[in-house]
This record gives C-alpha cells, structure tokens and sequence, in this order.
C-alpha cells in the first residue's frame, strides 16, 4: 500500500492509495471517495484482505486534502457564490475530475474490463463521499466522448455508503437536531462531529422501515471507532482545517441542488438511457450507523415506487437501484470490522 499520484488535467493531481494488482485473476478495482475530514488513509486496514477477494482496493485523498491538488479560487467560485447555477457548476466539475481519475487510472493500469459485476470499477462513495458518487453518475453528459467510452468499458456499478439525506436531497426528519454545528471552533466542532459520528447506535430495527425503530441521538455503551489513536495519529487521516472550508461549504449546499443531482442520477430515464444504461447503483447503511443516515434510504426507497412528489413531475425510476441495510456495524465498519465490511460491501454490489 502506497500513496501513489495520478495528473488528470492541468495541474490537478489527485493522490491516492492502492492496494496493488492481483495477478493472474480477473478481478475488480474498488475505487473509495471518504467523507468529511477524512483521507483516503481511513479505509487502510480493508487493503491487506483485497486480493483474497479477488478486489483492488484505491482510495483517493479528495481534492483538498494534502497531497492531493488543492481548490483553487476558480475551482471555489461556483461554490462560494451560493448559486444554484455556481454549487451546481461546482459538483459537475468534481464529477468529470473524478470520472477523468477513473478512466486514466483503469488505462495506465490495465486493469480488467467490467463483465458484468465481475473486473471493472465499483465507485464507493462513503458519507459526504456519496456526493461525489452522485454527481458522476447525475454529470455524465458533461464528459467528454473518449472518457465516456472508457468508462462505460470499466464501471459498472456505484455504491453510497451511509449517505446523508442533504447529499440525497430529502431534508432531515422532523425535530432531528445535532448541537454541535453551532461551535464556532473548528477544531472543537470537529471533535465532536467525529466522536459522535463514530459511535455505535442502538437501533431496534433497521430494515423496518419505521422512524420510531431508529436512534439518533442514544448511542450503545461502546468505544466509538478510532478511540485506540494518538492524537498525531488520528491527524494522519483526517484535516480539521478541510472539516471546517470547502466540506463545510459542501454540506451547505443548498437542498434542491442536491434534490436536482439525485433526479438526474436515478430519476431521469433520457440520461439513463443515453449514458451508461447498464450502470447499476447501490445504496448500503450499517445496523448501528446514525439514525439519519438509516431514515433517509427508507425514505429514497419509497420515492423509487412514486418519486414525482419528492423529485418532480417527470421523475420516475431510471436507472437499476436496490438498497441494503445491513444489521451490523457502524459508519467506520470498515475499520472496526474490516473482514465484515469487505463483505458487506461485496454482498451490496452484487444484489
């Protein structure tokens, strides 16, 4: 496992880190977006189990997060300026810089081609890294034609993981309030975030699809995720600094953009059926993840039944979608229980 660098347009270089080759097997190339404050270095201990699964594990550091390429005042334009035109300009960007990243790193890496679930790419988007996800597969007409043919040659299915109702565009449900948004430093909200974030959750039913089965305040008498790091460890694979600019800005996307991303990504049938209409999407939460993120896939797997409430007048299902709850493990599943995680993962690409 190596911190590796790949340059996929004028001076933009994304870092990442890659579980290598598995040689003389077809097998698939997991490609991970994380979340907020976090760099790829989070999903580390899933690296060593991937070649006996016939996986490539890559983890890309988003734009950023140090070494990868920082935003730029022209990158941040759109997104400071609290347009829709500008935030909406600003998640397409992302999505042609990460399809790029896709296409170059399955070229000068030749890694095997998609035959169904089987070789190719899976995209996972975890937490805010599911925004990401989204807007590749909502901007695909925003790519140009020799990237759009490769990567509907390599990727096939996309995966969000424990993604928040803002990144999907369904508001969070009623009374649902989290006080630590309203510290004024950074440093501290970022502590707090994580710590609460990293907890185990006492759900007493995750596939009921009730709101009154969730939790999302009470927590299990556990350890969260990561307590067993120094300080100078934990700041190896985090960024208080990104935590509190551009993800901030990020999740303060106005609502109805991201509402718009999710209706181009599943909901439009004239771009599914134009761009990548094999592409299949995969929606995955833990069994002791945060209520919400729980509450919101129930909530988009209603909409998949009738989704012009929500999503508009023209809105209907466009592209093949399915969801699992698992009844185990926490948003950091993949570094408490990483075997565990591996699977869930591997079971959820392949519903």
């Amino acid at each position: 496992m190596q911190l590796e660098s790949l340059t996929i347009s004028d001076g933009v270089s994304y870092y990442y880190l890659d579980s290598g080759d598995v040689p003389g097997i077809t097998y698939t190339t997991l490609v991970f977006v994380p979340g907020m404050g976090f760099n790829g270095g989070v999903f580390k201990k899933i690296f060593p189990l991937a070649a006996a699964h016939r996986l490539r594990i890559v983890s890309l550091y988003r734009r950023d997060y140090s070494p990868t390429t920082s935003f730029r005042d022209a990158d941040l334009a759109g997104l400071m300026s609290r347009t829709v035109e500008g935030q909406e300009g600003f998640l397409r960007s992302q999505a042609v810089d990460i399809a790029t990243f896709l296409v170059m790193f399955a070229r000068e890496q030749h890694i095997p081609l998609a035959d169904g679930t089987s070789g190719g790419i899976v995209l996972v988007g975890w937490s805010l890294g599911s925004s990401h996800v989204h807007a590749v597969v909502a901007h695909l007409d925003a790519l140009s034609s020799n990237v759009l043919s490769d990567l509907e040659r390599y990727l096939h299915t996309v995966v969000c993981h424990d993604a928040s109702g803002v990144f999907i565009g369904i508001p969070n449900p009623p009374g649902f309030n989290i006080g630590f948004w309203s510290e004024t430093d950074v440093e501290k909200r970022f502590k707090l975030f994580y710590e609460w974030v990293a907890m185990h959750f006492s759900h007493k039913n995750v596939t009921s699809g009730s709101i009154d089965d969730l939790e999302f305040l009470t927590t299990q008498d556990k350890a969260h995720s990561m307590h067993e790091l120094s300080p100078e460890e934990l700041a190896e694979l985090t960024s208080a600094k990104t935590f509190g600019a551009s993800d901030a800005l990020l999740v303060s996307i106005k609502l109805d953009v991201f509402k718009a991303m999710t209706r181009r990504a599943i909901f439009d049938t004239s771009l599914a059926e134009k761009f990548l209409p094999k592409l299949r999407v995969r929606y995955m939460c833990g069994g002791a993840s945060p209520g919400g993120v729980v509450w919101v896939l129930h909530e988009l797997r209603k909409c998949l039944a009738e989704p012009k409430p929500i999503f508009g007048p023209d809105a209907e299902k466009a592209r093949d979608v399915k969801f699992k709850f698992q009844t185990e493990g926490n948003h950091f599943v993949f570094w408490d229980e990483p075997e565990v995680a591996l699977e869930q993962y591997i079971a959820t690409i392949n519903l």
